[in-house]
């Protein structure tokens, strides 16, 4: 039935609930849109007058701003000039009042569109998200919903924003308008041990700014969850909402059980409209949370939630009047560029105090230096470097900084304190300005001992200075342990998090093969007394053996990925173990390999060089030779595995695998990596043990000081045992649920599971398959030959054709649309064969190739539809789902009989599409009078159809006559209403008709404005 569908399961629900949260509800059957940019006029003249000081501005005024809004985001930027006019206007007039929110005007509509002059349809390359967020009449936001266990899981959504809207030229203006594009399908995240990107995960609600190609999808975990202070919403309202959606029968949806429990505020998918779409909160995150990363294609990135609930943090310890903290954020969860929106939300924060503020960037090492300036200036951050007493001193005594420019933003003194072997300057302040320094202290865990000279000269250069340290491997040992030091944690964001929200990868440890250990041991006499490992590491022998075998390693973990795009680093145990495996490479192998050294041999410009050209382009270099440096901090996504020869420990060890785990997608497959890889010639995992088991246990006790919760770095590093166990896991979690021991007894049973346990199933044997993967790749063949994929696949094959028909049972004409010709077969087909039981299975075969051919055929006739929510239409969907109920077949006759009421069904649809088209062509085919036709029909049975029809065909031709004069005075409803009752009510006086079909009761307010309404449906 109608009542029960997508919209009142998922999107009225969520628009009842922007509405609780303050916004009001704008409908498109009464609007005044611009049509190049989809700005609502009405609301936005409105706000723009109230926002810039009550300031009149006449009818040409405001078309004047919207064309310079027209332009500006038709700009080749990514938007970034108007999003500079949101939240910097400068001269221009205020399109958004921050500091008082409650001034601006906030709503929400259903179904705007936009596209090429704002019509058309998806087909025709314009697109219409469910809810529109429009703030000051502007659409800056919209959110896309579907039903739980939708076909393609929230995936579908994604992949349509990417393949279908994010490529095509005519949309790119609104995206560039468009700050922040959402998704739901109204089911909570999964929780499992298995997590996966945003991108492979199929439930769930997820947020992210249009960034073209390299968009990517956020979750968003509440740390602070409102569950009261909601504005209350009648059911007038409600039903009013329902009505404007085309629903005729509001008070039959208010009475559902179904209706009225997603109207909960705590639903999935409404608590994650209250966690972003909270008005303050959305305010913050298009003020402070978004960011332009320059490049050869420039990006936008947005604030990830544990960076927003880390700077709320800050801001509530600032508040008490405290300035030391630590923001532990594991590698990998985006610290630097956490700096950047820290940075802007401080500037305001002590300049509505009237102070002025200057930020520096800390650092010990001369290459983190070099990255730190460079991922601060990517971001539109004038950066000075600081290496010498001298600069630093003229930096720490400015009041305003000079080393900003026209094309930056904010700014960043970068210090590198190694610089400072002796005191470091310290604050004059001779003029007793009212300046607030603020210090980001990086890798906090490092060179900061309590005794030594860089800790006391740093905490005393400015007593008065807020240090906010950052980390993600905090020293604990119980004399240096880093809160000491640097004050209680802020905000904490540990791997497990990280790993679950797809921030991060695990890390897949791999031992080199026995053999190939073997062998190495043997031709260089390994066991040689007389020889140090220093010298047999550094000999020409161990460097040509591993160099083969890593040589032959890399090239087929490529070709087993199908991606040679992916990129590799071999960390050497010495500068000379480095120098020698780079010579080996280039004599021995097709790869391109550049070498990162701090060395008197290669200078400061060279080692740049390498590092942008790996990261811009592995065309360039296939990997990276280094010893100490870029084993912190260096973040480029197709690093995905690394050779590791030298030694760690602890927190180092942690900061070197980590280079490896960030997501990455395949550019030609769509592959999302689920690890990043590490192949190990040291044995690293008792080291490994070791630091995690002291990590745990000084955390244990650091934690329960302070009354947290613990913290776990379960599944950090995994090896094939862990992925065994893995697998062991999902075979588990099947049995379950259904026995998989023989295929034909799984084919039958499984039809009568219901669509979770349908989806768990799917994920596990999909999770098994992806084991085997990653067996094969650690050549761990004993493994990989206990899974029989082409047994994993056939049952795969049977699952989602049993997903399918499931689908098809609950919405049979909008799965029917979804499938090809040869899909509808093969799911009918293999239903039937498990679940017919007739003996004589000749007659099945007979039938089986006609029904099919059934299929198809409604398959094609539901395409033609136009009107989808006609109500003969909806009869026949529910007909449809009542027919495949009945699918449990027992004779041929009684197939016989489906195959006849399916028959029915085809032969209503077509007459029914044959109709429309008859009618269609009275109305020169405009299917918005089509529609109104059918609409009054429904409203008014009891009215002769020759009645109606000749009724809306002269509201058509007055409609198509009043237009060719002047179009505009049908642009508004109430325009439209009174222009076209004025050109037709003397004739249907003259004619009796007004009389007759009693339209004083319902002409004007029914058929007129259902009329416009439909116009603006079908536009």
């Amino acid at each position: 039935m109608r009542d029960y569908d997508e919209n009142t399961r998922v999107k009225i629900p969520a628009t009842i609930q922007f509405l609780r949260l303050g916004y009001k509800y704008q409908s498109l059957k009464d609007d005044e849109i611009d049509k190049e940019t989809r700005i609502f006029k009405n609301r936005f003249a409105k706000a723009i007058s109230k926002i810039n000081d009550n300031t009149y501005f006449s009818e040409e005024e405001i078309d004047s701003i919207l064309v310079q809004i027209n332009q500006i985001i038709r700009n080749n930027d990514m938007g970034r000039e108007f999003y500079q006019w949101l939240v910097n206007p400068g001269d221009r007039i205020r399109l958004i009042d921050f500091e008082n929110i409650d001034r601006n005007d906030f709503a929400v509509v259903n179904e705007l569109t936009f596209g090429p002059d704002g019509r058309g349809n998806e087909k025709r390359g314009s697109f219409r998200p469910d809810i529109n967020i429009l703030i000051n009449g502007i659409p800056l936001a919209f959110l896309e919903v579907k039903p739980p266990l939708n076909r393609g899981g929230i995936q579908a959504e994604f992949k349509r924003m990417l393949d279908e809207r994010l490529e095509k030229e005519d949309l790119r203006k609104y995206f560039n308008m468009l700050q922040f594009v959402t998704f739901s399908n109204n089911l909570p995240y999964e929780d499992t041990d298995d997590a996966s990107a945003a991108e492979d995960v199929k439930v769930g609600s997820f947020y992210t700014t249009p960034n073209a190609k390299k968009t990517s999808f956020s979750f968003f975990r509440d740390e602070r969850v409102k569950t009261d202070g909601f504005y209350d919403v009648s059911n007038e309202v409600i039903a009013g909402v329902l009505k404007d959606n085309e629903y005729l029968h509001p008070e039959r949806i208010l009475e559902m059980s179904e209706f009225i429990t997603n109207l909960d505020p705590l639903s999935p998918c409404n608590a994650f409209v209250t966690s972003f779409f909270e008005r303050e909160r959305l305010m913050f995150f298009l003020r402070y949370g978004v960011v332009y990363v320059k490049g050869q294609i420039p990006e936008k990135h947005v604030m990830r939630y544990p960076q927003y609930f880390a700077i709320k943090a800050l801001n509530e310890r600032l508040e008490r009047g405290e300035k030391r903290g630590i923001i532990w954020h594991t590698q990998g969860s985006g610290k630097t560029e956490l700096t950047v929106y820290a940075n802007r939300f401080l500037r305001d924060y002590y300049a509505k105090k009237g102070i002025l503020t200057r930020f520096f960037f800390v650092v010990d090492r001369l290459d983190l230096l070099t990255q730190a300036s460079s991922e601060l200036a990517n971001r539109w951050i004038s950066v000075k470097n600081v290496s010498d007493k001298a600069a630093f001193s003229a930096e720490l005594n400015k009041v305003v900084s000079t080393n900003t420019d026209m094309t930056s933003e904010y700014e960043f003194t970068v210090v590198n304190i190694h610089k400072f072997e002796s005191e470091i300057p310290q604050v004059k302040n001779d003029y007793n300005a009212n300046v607030q320094r603020i210090f980001f202290i990086d890798e906090a865990h490092r060179s900061y001992a309590m005794t030594g000279e860089y800790f006391k000269n740093l905490m005393i250069a400015d007593p008065d200075a807020v240090f906010i340290a950052l980390t993600g491997t905090p020293l604990l040992a119980t004399k240096e342990r880093s809160t000491m030091k640097f004050g209680e944690y802020i905000h904490k964001y540990f791997y497990d998090k990280s790993i679950a929200d797809g921030y991060t990868l695990r890390i897949k440890r791999e031992s080199i093969e026995t053999n190939a250990r073997s062998n190495i041991r043997m031709n260089l006499l390994l066991e040689d007394p007389d020889k140090s490992k220093k010298v047999i590491r550094e000999s020409p022998e161990y460097v040509s053996a591993v160099g083969a075998f890593i040589d032959e390693d890399f090239q087929g973990f490529r070709l087993q990925n199908f991606d040679r795009t992916l990129g590799g680093m071999i960390v050497c145990s010495s500068n000379p173990q480095a120098k020698l495996m780079k010579s080996w490479f280039d004599r021995n192998s097709i790869l391109k390999t550049g070498l990162i050294l701090s060395d008197v041999e290669i200078t400061s410009n060279e080692n740049k060089e390498v590092q942008k050209s790996f990261k811009r382009n592995v065309d360039e270099y296939d990997m990276l030779i280094v010893h100490n440096m870029l084993t912190t901090g260096y973040d480029v996504a197709h690093l995905k595995k690394m050779y590791l020869l030298r030694n760690a420990h602890e927190q180092t060890l942690l900061q070197i695998i980590s280079r490896v785990n960030r997501p990455y997608r395949a550019p030609a497959t769509k592959k999302s990596y689920r690890y990043g890889y590490i192949v190990d010639f040291v044995d690293i995992e008792a080291e490994f043990d070791r630091t995690i088991e002291k990590y745990l246990a000084e955390l244990s006790a650091d934690f329960a000081l302070q009354g947290e919760d613990g913290v776990t770095f379960k599944g950090l590093v995994v090896g094939p045992e862990e992925i065994r166990q893995q697998c062991d896991v999902y075979f588990a979690a099947i049995a379950e649920i259904i026995d998989i021991s023989n295929i034909e007894k799984f084919s039958r049973e499984i039809w009568h599971l219901d669509l979770m346990r349908l989806y768990e199933i799917r994920k596990c044997l999909n999770g098994i398959l992806a084991c085997r993967t990653e067996f094969i790749l650690s050549r761990n063949y004993e493994y990989a030959k206990e899974i029989d994929d082409e047994r994993i696949k056939s049952l795969l094959r049977e699952v989602q054709n049993s997903i399918s028909l499931k689908n098809l049972k609950e919405s049979p004409a909008d799965t029917l649309l979804l499938l090809s010709d040869e899909e509808v077969v093969s799911i009918i087909y293999e239903f039937l064969k498990t679940s017919v039981k007739i003996l004589d299975m000749g007659k099945f075969e007979d039938i089986k190739g006609e029904l099919g051919e059934t299929f198809k055929k409604i398959k094609r006739e539901y395409g033609k539809v136009k009107n989808p929510h006609q109500i003969e239409l909806i009869r026949l969907n529910e007909l449809l789902q009542e027919i495949f109920s009945k699918m449990e077949i027992s004779s041929a006759e009684e197939l016989k009989v489906r195959n006849d009421e399916l028959l029915g069904v085809l032969d209503a649809v077509s007459n029914l599409n044959a109709e429309n088209e008859r009618i269609a062509e009275k109305y020169d085919g405009n299917y918005a009078f089509v529609k109104t036709y059918t609409d009054c029909i429904e409203m008014h049975p009891e009215l002769p159809r020759e009645d109606v029809e000749m009724l809306v065909a002269r509201v058509y031709h007055s409609v198509k006559d009043i237009s060719a004069k002047n179009r505009y005075l049908l642009e508004k409803r109430d325009t439209f209403v009174k222009t076209v009752m004025s050109e037709t009510i003397e004739y249907l006086y003259d004619s009796e008709s007004y009389d007759r079909l009693h339209l004083d009761t319902w002409y004007e307010d029914e058929l007129l404005k259902n009329a416009y309404d439909n116009i603006k449906i079908f536009a």
